[in-house]
């Protein structure tokens, strides 16, 4: 399709009508009549040589060209409001509404989200957080055409090009957590990697084993861990390490945030000590608009907040 054809105004029709699925409530939007809304809508399935959308019982569904026209539209239509604005006023989120759509870790569901969501709260009330499971695979494509704002990978792993920007947010130590019924509860001494090993595990992660940094890495000197439950978040973890003889590995931020609601378990650290990052990625093209830059900065300054879970290896409570 030539944009350089396409007349403008069609595109503030197809946006409404993806919020409102309606031509009526569309045309009541934008003040005009349900007939101009319906003559728009043919020039756009022309356009598109798409439908765009269908008419059901439930109302006008979006098909899956229009609803990836979803996400382009509502960064254009909130740079268009930006713009509009006094370009010697600085941004307030709290007079905007947007939507920002994150890939994270299932670990950040219990650390980095509730922070962020604390922050948006506080400060942009309108706003929305859309969180979508991670996988360990290239999102180049996702944040350059919009349909994700931010990656939050884990362990520097995830493939990058020259679009894609990035930044360290904090460093995860893996630790292992345990309940009463484990052999290694009661140690006053950091788990060796052999120690470590000979122990049953639970994996609580959200991709394959073959995927996961730490059993790469075993994998490499033909070293593996033993699982006897997998499970695809951390939900259940808690309860299973107080009432089994299991252990679990996961992010020192995430071991403590479980603590909070199982205090009887103990954390045990790991030696050597297995460490990882988590990067922030986002587009790096061109001039990012007031809300995309808000919304970076409330990320950093949300997991700047969320507190260690291991001791610091100087500290009296390191092991």
């Amino acid at each position: 399709m030539d944009w350089r054809r396409l007349d403008l105004n069609l595109l503030k029709t197809l946006a409404v009508m993806l919020e409102e699925r309606s031509v009526a409530q569309a045309a009541e939007r934008l003040f005009v009549s349900p007939s101009a809304v319906s003559h728009a809508l043919a020039r756009l399935r022309r356009a598109f040589s798409d439908p765009l959308f269908v008419r059901t019982p439930q109302g006008m569904i979006p098909t899956t060209r229009a609803r990836s026209l979803e996400r382009p539209l509502s960064i254009l239509m909130s740079s268009l409001e930006d713009a509009r604005g006094d370009p010697h006023e600085s941004f307030d989120p709290a007079k905007t509404q947007r939507t920002f759509r994150i890939a994270a870790p299932g670990a950040l569901d219990l650390t980095l989200i509730p922070a962020l969501t604390r922050v948006l709260r506080t400060r942009a009330p309108d706003w929305s957080l859309a969180v979508e499971t991670f996988e360990r695979r290239s999102y180049e494509a996702d944040i350059t055409s919009g349909r994700i704002d931010f990656v939050l990978s884990v362990g520097g792993h995830t493939p990058t090009g020259e679009r894609i920007a990035s930044s360290v947010l904090w460093e995860d130590e893996l630790v292992v957590l345990a309940g009463r019924g484990s052999a290694i509860y009661s140690t006053h001494e950091a788990l060796s990697i052999e120690d470590y090993l000979t122990q049953r595990q639970i994996y609580p992660m959200p991709w394959p084993v073959t995927q996961n940094f730490l059993d790469i890495k075993l994998a490499r000197t033909s070293r593996h861990r033993t699982f006897a439950l997998s499970v695809p978040s951390y939900a259940a973890l808690g309860e299973v390490l107080e009432t089994t003889d299991l252990i679990a590995s996961m992010p020192d931020r995430t071991a403590r945030a479980i603590l909070r609601s199982h205090p009887t378990l103990r954390i045990v650290r790991v030696t050597p000590p297995q460490r990882s990052n988590l990067s922030l990625l986002w587009a790096a093209m061109g001039q990012p608009e007031p809300a995309q830059q808000w919304m970076r900065n409330a990320i950093t300054e949300a997991a700047s907040s969320v507190p260690r879970g291991a001791p610091e290896p100087n500290s009296p409570d390191a092991p």
